[in-house]
């Protein structure tokens, strides 16, 4: 009898252990499992797909064991829903996205419900979001997280920055082609058009058609959004990197303290003589930096004010 109970307690115990070590299997799996959206990819980045890396697109979910490819000057931004955070890579190389994780902490950003919610809404209610250059003031549908203001601060600032180094040209789009006049910053940041042959900076001066691509380096600890905008002598105005219809510059991200170059997005130089400047402006939030494209004025705004990040390359086709 007592070998009868005693086989019996030695079974449940048995089947205890092996209803737990099955709990703790699961509950790896489902760490594992966890998925990650793809935020944003900035220069060239790839995913292991049925042992071939292909590229990387945004709106893609990835899980720890993702194998990633990342290339030089390049970054992958992933947003993690449940802990509210978003996790920045710029390691060259293929790593899983775990092992990326565990090596960004100094690249790692915590948002609130309410903005983590707007990412994740603006990133795929539209999967096919039209990109465009603006030649014109562009008007984007807009976003409701967004505040009305920032767009208002965002050209103030810029006003401001301007001023400050101004040599009484009658505009600030003049400022900015004026040779003398001093660009300030409230970021570190610094921009290079590169060729991307050598990958090496360009020249001041340059040949008609030199094709290039925009290099920026953010020296801060905060994350970026960036866009540059071209101006030449006649005040013909181009924006260098495309904007999406909501304005979410998402594909203008540039992590903290890296190097980002914009690969993806090469443009070709003035085809005849033509003296050209090219502004990096950086902010740390979103803003629709295609009203760069109307006359750069204060306008109305309040007391408030942001900070604004400024870089500028001259160069001269001959």
């Amino acid at each position: 009898m007592k070998n009868n109970i005693s086989a019996t307690l030695c079974g449940h115990a048995a089947a205890i252990f092996v209803a737990v070590i099955i709990m703790l299997i699961g509950t790896c799996s489902i760490a594992n499992a966890q998925k990650y959206a793809v935020y944003s990819v900035t220069g060239k980045a790839y995913m292991e797909q049925g042992g071939k890396f292909l590229p990387l697109p945004t709106r893609k979910y990835v899980t720890k064991n993702s194998r990633l490819k990342i290339t030089s000057e390049s970054a992958v931004t992933i947003l993690d829903e449940a802990k509210l955070k978003m996790y920045s890579f710029t390691r060259e190389g293929t790593s899983t996205v775990g092992e990326l994780i565990e090596l960004s902490s100094q690249r790692t950003k915590s948002l609130t419900k309410q903005y983590m919610g707007y990412l994740v809404k603006q990133l795929f209610d539209s999967k096919a979001k039209k990109m465009a250059h603006p030649d014109t003031y562009m008007q984007v549908t807009g976003t409701s997280y967004r505040a009305v203001s920032v767009d208002s601060l965002f050209m103030a600032r810029i006003v401001d920055i301007m001023n400050t180094g101004a040599t009484n040209a009658s505009t600030p789009e003049k400022e900015i082609v004026n040779n003398s006049s001093i660009i300030a910053s409230d970021l570190d940041v610094t921009l290079e058009l590169v060729d991307p042959q050598t990958g090496k900076a360009l020249p001041k001066d340059i040949k008609p058609n030199t094709a290039c691509y925009v290099r920026v380096r953010n020296n801060t600890n905060e994350t970026l959004y960036v866009n540059v905008l071209n101006i030449d002598a006649k005040g013909n105005k181009y924006l260098v990197l495309p904007m999406d219809e909501e304005a979410t510059c998402s594909n203008l991200l540039v992590p903290a303290s890296c190097t980002v170059g914009f690969k993806t997005e090469p443009f070709i130089t003035s085809d005849i003589p033509s003296e050209d400047a090219f502004l990096l402006v950086a902010t740390e939030e979103p803003v629709n930096f295609s009203i760069l494209m109307n006359d750069i004025t204060a306008g109305k705004h309040t007391g408030s004010k942001m900070r604004v990040g400024m870089s500028r390359v001259r160069t001269s086709t001959k």
